[in-house]
C-alpha cells in the first residue's frame, strides 16, 4: 500500500514538473514573439506623428497609409465629405473618428441626400466603394485613387 502511494506521489510530481516545464516553454516563446513584434512596431512607427501612430495601432498600417494620403492631399482649412455608411474597407463614415484623424479639416456627412454636398465646388470627397455615386460628381472634380475602392475627389481648379 505504501509503495503504491509513493509511486502515485512520484507520478504526480513528475507530471506537475512536466506541465510546469511546458508552461514555461510556451510563456518564453510567447514573450519572445510579442517582444519582437512590439519592438518592430515601435521601431517602424518612431518617425510617425501621434495621429498616424494612432491610426496604425488601432486599424493597421494600411489604414495609417490611407490617412497619411488624405492628410497630405487635403489642405488643413478644407471641408471634407465622408461616406454616409460603412464601406467594405474602413469605418470612414464615423464622423468623430475621421475628425480626429483629419483635424483641423471640417468633416461633413450626408445621412440621406448627398447630391447637394457632393456638388459643392470646394469640398473634398472621401471615396470608398460606391460612394460617391459617379453620376453625382461634377466633372470639374478630379479623382485620385489610393487603392481600388479608396480615393479622394479633389475640387476642380
Amino acid at each position: 500500500m505504501e509503495d503504491r502511494r509513493l509511486v502515485r506521489k512520484i507520478v504526480s510530481i513528475a507530471l506537475g514538473l512536466l506541465l510546469a516545464a511546458g508552461l514555461a516553454y510556451q510563456a518564453a516563446g510567447a514573450g519572445r514573439y510579442l517582444t519582437g513584434r512590439f519592438t518592430a512596431k515601435v521601431l517602424a512607427n518612431r518617425r510617425l506623428d501621434a495621429v498616424l501612430r494612432s491610426a496604425d495601432g488601432s486599424y493597421g498600417s494600411d489604414f495609417a497609409a490611407y490617412i497619411a494620403f488624405l492628410r497630405s492631399a487635403i489642405p488643413e482649412e478644407a471641408q471634407v465629405l465622408i461616406p454616409p455608411r460603412q464601406g467594405s474597407h474602413y469605418d470612414l463614415n464615423d464622423s468623430p473618428l475621421m475628425q480626429y484623424f483629419l483635424f483641423p479639416r471640417r468633416i461633413e456627412t450626408c445621412p440621406s441626400d448627398c447630391a447637394e454636398k457632393i456638388a459643392e465646388p470646394g469640398t473634398y470627397i472621401v471615396v470608398q466603394d460606391d460612394f460617391p455615386p459617379a453620376d453625382l460628381v461634377p466633372a470639374a472634380k478630379r479623382l485620385t485613387l489610393f487603392s481600388p475602392g479608396l480615393g479622394l475627389y479633389l475640387p476642380g481648379k
